[in-house]
């Protein structure tokens, strides 16, 4: 009775393995997830930016008009357009960055559970096979 009980915990020891693999694997599979959700937030503020500039833009060109200045022709309306469009940059410049950065952060998380998931599968093999060994040994 005591050999088929080892067989037993040895078992379900494996599947206790198999059940962590996949655990870790849905974590990995999460992560890539939220590092797709992030870029996808990255993108929309980045549209969001230009967006919000070319509003900016057109303020300034219509505020300008109605003023009577024609469009090109006053140095101080190309300096603040110009001055806007440099600003606008740095913002997407900044906002691509932080985007790559919480990507890189959830795509280094995800390989994290990818070799999570491989350590448990091996450690449950591992002990599978060093507790049949005791059997075949009569280590009880």
């Amino acid at each position: 009775m005591g050999v088929q009980m080892q067989i037993a915990s040895l078992f379900m020891g494996f599947m206790a393995a198999q059940q962590a693999r996949k655990a870790h694997e849905l974590e990995a599979q999460s992560y890539r997830e939220q590092a797709d959700m992030a870029k996808i937030e990255a993108g929309q503020k980045e549209i969001e930016r230009n967006r919000k500039l070319r509003i900016q833009l057109a303020a300034l060109g219509t505020s300008m008009s109605a003023q009577g200045v024609a469009l090109g022709t006053s140095q101080s309306v190309s300096a603040l357009a110009t001055d806007e469009t440099r600003i606008a940059k740095q913002d997407v410049d900044t906002i691509r960055l932080m985007g790559q950065s919480e990507r890189r952060k959830f795509a280094l998380s995800a390989a994290g559970s990818d070799a999570a998931a491989s350590a448990a599968t091996m450690g449950g093999f591992a002990k599978t096979l060093g507790g049949i060994y005791s059997i075949d040994k009569g280590v009880g």
